[in-house]
């Protein structure tokens, strides 16, 4: 079901259009990634949608059940008063947003041992260095009981371990409470998580769909296999695959659609004549580049979601 969706928007700022025609639609308990470079306009959407920035034309309309409740948001520049104590910080926004003093005290604990913050609970947030302020503001974010979490850029800047757990929380308060999330990010490692992933560029929605969809503009898998021990493999796998096989400095090379089946069923049949074999899957971040350069006619689907 829709949880909310935006209708033709578009915003200027100064002389240039920063978002252009936005149709865009987030379900109830899903976690989805606007997924495009720096100044492709993911954070004057987050802006927009959340309701800080008004939008030049165009309208944001929440599902009718939802008409009174807000999105909480993390932007990419973080919010915080300086003279109170990270506590402080949370424990203000919690209360401004309605939350229980029991209920906000047992939340605000849980994301600051999640955001390895608890040793800063009593320092203030004006002592605090960037990545802390950006896991500070990431928490802030999930304090409140909103139905819709904004996470503008702040995913890509999280070590590893704090990222994991707090997906790992994340995907817990989407099962349990059907809270959705809009993930803005630049990195594809990070999108390509997500359920969907909606394509940003120059202001516009190029794509909406799977990741791994997105993933094949940028063309086929390619298996490389290194050592050959029979020489009569080369010709059998040309036949059963019916690729083009190169080689070069001993390796052969391929392209497929399907490279991880495609591996899996040559490690089974011609396991013991190969040295080694190695798939090269294309990123999100090439498939970006292919939309950048214009090379392909890509539109967004809201509905289903694929490149024509």
């Amino acid at each position: 079901m829709s949880l909310i969706r935006t209708e033709s928007l578009s915003k200027r700022i100064g002389g240039n259009w920063a978002l252009w025609d936005v149709n865009l639609e987030i379900n109830s308990g899903e976690i989805m990634a606007i997924f495009g470079r720096s100044g492709s306009g993911k954070s004057v959407l987050a802006r927009v949608m959340s309701g800080l920035d008004e939008p030049t034309s165009g309208s944001v309309v929440w599902n009718a059940r939802e008409a009174a409740r807000n999105i909480s948001v993390a932007l990419d520049e973080p919010a915080y008063a300086p003279d109170l104590t990270v506590y402080e910080n949370l424990d203000m926004f919690a209360a401004l947003w309605g939350v229980s003093r029991k209920r906000r005290a047992r939340e605000i604990s849980f994301l600051l041992e999640l955001l390895k913050l608890s040793g800063l609970s009593s320092a203030k947030a004006a002592n605090l260095s960037m990545g802390m302020l950006r896991r500070l503001e990431i928490a802030r974010a999930l304090v409140p009981d909103a139905p819709l979490v904004v996470i503008d850029s702040l995913l890509d800047t999280l070590d590893p371990d704090v990222m994991e757990k707090l997906w790992d929380h994340m995907l817990g308060l989407r099962r349990e409470e059907n809270k959705s999330f809009l993930i803005l990010t630049s990195r594809g490692k990070t999108a390509e998580v997500c359920g969907r992933i909606a394509v940003i560029h120059r202001g516009r929605i190029n794509f909406v769909g799977r990741p791994d969809d997105f993933r094949r503009l940028a063309g086929e898998d390619m298996v490389v296999l290194g050592d050959i021990t029979n020489p009569s493999v080369r010709s059998r796998i040309r036949e059963q695959l019916s690729v083009v096989i190169k080689e070069e400095d001993g390796f052969l090379s391929f392209r497929v659609s399907n490279g991880e089946r495609v591996v899996s069923d040559m490690l089974s049949e011609y396991g013991t004549d190969m040295g080694c074999v190695y798939l090269k899957r294309p990123t999100l971040e090439d498939a970006l580049d292919v939309v950048a350069s214009g090379g392909m006619n890509v539109t967004a689907d809201v509905g289903e979601g694929h490149a024509r």
